[in-house]
């Protein structure tokens, strides 16, 4: 398993990381040329059009990964499946975007709806081939594919923003890399194509591709409503600084759950049952990724104007203090994440699916409290408290009833990445008042290095730095 894991990690870094910063390259551009609303109104389909995708394009990779009962002929049937729901989803998509349309009183809605609708059914018919690729392991293709779709994603947008297009330059960053993802599937997997259209494979998966579904709409939509909510009650322009205060966030995020999740649980499945070898690895990946996200997550809300204004300008000045309160959530964020994969290998789909309904409604009477205000900076920092509380609740319940501990062990293999994140705090607020130049490139390289020297000094002089190395 460990020479597996290496190489997982290797390559889907690697790939994890050109696609973050393609992501961010296009998100610099473009916020130069469009407003917050133009982002806000793409952010509200997207959210939509990524909820549709939720029935099959998390649930049934995880459902093959898991499942070792299909036969080789049973993807291709499972496979017809995903093309006939995703046309079906891909007419009901275009119908929601006139009904949007109407509930926000915009038209612009609906032609935005008609050319996100090929998200829909990309989506879709990626699932089988996506799970297969995961299932066998091929890491060094899949890294492969999300280069090269990270790259024509970065094309596309900048071409079409630049040839007058508007917020359909964005659509384009999102709809060509979803495209060329099914290509490259379809081409390097050889599903077995039949006609057929058997409910037996489906029998096989259907309690895990229920719970999984279930739970992938749970999480999906508690880290999804404060953006249909904001855009509802505050408006696009709220909900354009909102997301993007958000967006940055969820970079490292991002990059973390393109490393983790593809190879996490096609390797640790294999240890079903084994619950001491998963505790015992999820206890190391957690304290690991604490000593590195506690910093980060100081880091981005102690600089969050310089941050703003670096990258987008000073039209995003309503995106600074939401970015603030939110980052500080950002290692818990990264924390909680690490328990979905661990859910997976263990296969308790239902405690899974019961932690996914305690989230979502955590999350959600948060975000209507923060509604009240009116505010979207009392929003962000309502969200970034109920992910400090989830995180504790979705732990406890993993370690309680698939891992047969409880959360004093947790707790102690965190308080040494607390009080190296209480240090690292000092240091960035000394660093915010000392250093600050006219260059706002300047202040963030500054400020950068010496709080990456500070995090390294720190680890190597506790002997926590080797202690990551080992895990690794």
């Amino acid at each position: 398993m460990g020479n597996k894991l290496k190489e997982g990690f290797l390559f889907t870094t690697l790939a994890q990381i050109v696609n973050v910063v393609s992501v961010l390259l296009i998100n610099i551009i473009l916020s130069h040329k469009l407003t917050p609303a133009d982002f806000g109104i793409i952010t509200l389909v997207q959210v939509i059009a990524t909820f549709m995708n939720l029935f099959t394009s998390e649930a049934v990779p995880s459902a093959l990964i898991q499942n070792k009962k299909l036969a080789n002929n049973d993807y291709g049937i499972l496979f017809n499946f995903s093309l006939i729901l995703g046309m079906m989803a891909t007419v009901i998509f275009i119908g929601i975007g006139y009904i949007i349309a109407m509930l926000y009183n915009n038209t612009i809605y609906i032609p935005i709806t008609y050319a996100m609708s090929i998200l829909v059914l990309a989506s879709f018919a990626n699932c089988v081939p996506q799970g297969l690729f995961l299932k066998g392991l091929n890491f060094k293709a899949l890294s492969l594919r999300r280069i090269i779709s990270s790259f024509l994603g970065l094309i596309s947008g900048i071409i079409g923003v630049y040839s007058g297009i508007g917020m359909y330059a964005i659509i384009l960053t999102l709809v060509v890399p979803v495209v060329f993802t099914l290509i490259f599937n379809l081409l390097y997997i050889k599903i077995p194509f039949t006609n057929k259209l058997d409910f037996r494979p489906l029998r096989i998966i259907s309690l895990y591709l229920v719970e999984q579904t279930k739970f992938s709409l749970l999480n999906y939509g508690y880290r999804n409503v404060d953006n249909i909510l904001i855009g509802k009650f505050l408006g696009p322009a709220s909900l354009g600084y909102y997301s993007k205060s958000y967006q940055l966030l969820s970079q490292p995020i991002t990059l973390f759950l393109g490393i983790i999740t593809p190879v996490l649980q096609p390797v640790l499945s294999k240890y079903e049952g084994n619950f001491v070898y998963l505790k015992n690895f999820y206890l190391k990946i957690t304290q690991v990724i604490a000593f590195l996200a506690i910093p980060l997550s100081l880091f981005f809300s102690i600089n969050s104007k310089e941050i703003i204004y670096f990258l987008f300008g000073r039209q995003w000045t309503g995106a600074i203090l939401p970015m603030s309160l939110l980052s500080i959530s950002i290692w818990v964020q990264l924390l909680t994440q690490v328990i979905t994969p661990i859910w997976q290998s263990a296969n308790f789909p239902k405690l899974q699916t019961r932690n996914g309904e305690i989230s979502f409604g955590l999350i959600f009477f948060c975000i209507i409290i923060g509604l009240f205000s009116h505010s979207i900076i009392f929003v962000a920092a309502a969200v970034s408290i109920a992910y400090y509380v989830n995180f504790v609740i979705s732990a406890k319940m993993l370690l309680k009833f698939a891992l047969k501990s409880n959360l004093n062990e947790l707790v102690r293999i965190l308080e040494a990445p607390i009080f190296s994140g209480i240090v690292n705090l000092a240091t960035l607020l000394v660093l915010k008042y000392f250093i600050s130049f006219e260059s706002l490139f300047l202040t963030l390289v500054f400020r950068g290095v010496f709080w990456l020297l500070e995090v390294y000094i720190y680890l190597l002089v506790t002997g926590n730095l080797k202690k990551i190395i080992s895990i690794f």
